[in-house]
C-alpha cells in the first residue's frame, strides 16, 4: 500500500493533538554552532527527550544507507503525561483515550520527529546521496511491527526550508513511501475513535456552559 509518509487525519485532530510537534522536530536538528559530525554518526543526540520517550535509532546498514527507528510502545505510553505537559499532545488526550489509540499516538509522534532525524543524517559530513528509513514499534508483548518506510535524498533535504519547517514539507519530499497495511488499519480505526471522543468532549463542554444571562 503506497501512501504519504504522514498518515492523513483531519486538520482539527492535528490541531487538538499536536501542540509542539514542530518544536520537537526542530529540537532534533543539529546545533548550527557545532561542527557537523562525520557520517555515519548517531542521528539522535543525547540532548533530546526522544530516547526517554521510547525512541531508538540505529544504522541497519551504512552502505547503502538504511536507518531503523523504533518506538517502544510501553515506554512511550508510560511517558504520555510528560509529552502532554510538554505540549506535544493536547490535554484532551485523557488516560482513557490513550488506552484506545496507542497506534494513532505513536504515528503522530513519528510524524513529528522524522524530519529532525532525516535532516540530522543529511547534514553529516560525507552523508550519502540518499538513504532508506524504516519505522517500527515494539508492542507490550515485545513483538516488533513495521509502521512506515520511505526513501529520502540529500538533494530533497537541501530544498526544504528547515528554518521555517511546515507540516507536510517532509512528506512531500519523500520517495517510495510504503505504510504497513496492518498499522494503517489500526491507525485508521483509532482515528475514528479519536473523532468520536473529541466530539463527545465538545458536546460535554457545550452542555456545561452556564445559561445566557438575561
Amino acid at each position: 500500500m503506497h501512501r504519504p509518509a504522514c498518515l492523513p487525519y483531519p486538520h482539527r485532530l492535528r490541531r487538538l493533538l499536536q501542540g509542539a510537534g514542530a518544536c520537537l522536530a526542530m529540537a532534533l536538528l543539529p546545533a548550527p554552532s557545532h561542527a557537523a559530525p562525520a557520517y555515519p554518526a548517531p542521528i539522535m543526540g543525547p540532548q533530546t527527550t526522544a530516547h526517554a520517550w521510547g525512541i531508538e535509532t540505529r544504522f541497519a546498514q551504512s552502505t547503502p544507507c538504511r536507518v531503523e527507528m523504533t518506538i517502544n510502545q510501553s515506554i512511550f505510553m508510560a511517558h504520555m503525561p510528560e509529552m502532554i505537559q510538554a505540549g506535544l499532545f493536547n490535554t484532551q488526550v485523557t488516560p482513557a483515550l490513550q488506552k484506545q489509540i496507542p497506534h494513532y499516538l505513536m504515528n503522530t509522534l513519528q510524524i513529528d520527529v522524522t524530519p529532525g532525524f532525516v535532516h540530522a543524517l543529511f547534514t553529516q559530513r560525507g552523508a550519502p546521496a540518499s538513504c532508506h528509513f524504516d519505522w517500527f514499534y515494539t508492542a507490550p508483548d515485545s513483538s516488533r511491527h513495521p509502521m512506515v518506510a520511505f526513501d529520502m535524498t540529500r538533494a530533497a533535504d537541501a530544498r526544504i526550508d528547515w528554518a521555517h519547517l511546515r507540516f507536510g514539507d517532509m512528506a512531500a519530499a519523500t520517495r517510495n513511501t510504503v505504510v504497513d497495511p496492518r498499522f494503517d488499519a489500526l491507525v485508521n480505526q483509532e482515528t475514528v475513535d479519536v473523532t468520536i471522543a473529541l466530539g463527545q468532549n465538545q458536546n460535554a463542554a457545550e452542555s456545561d456552559l452556564p445559561p445566557p444571562q438575561t
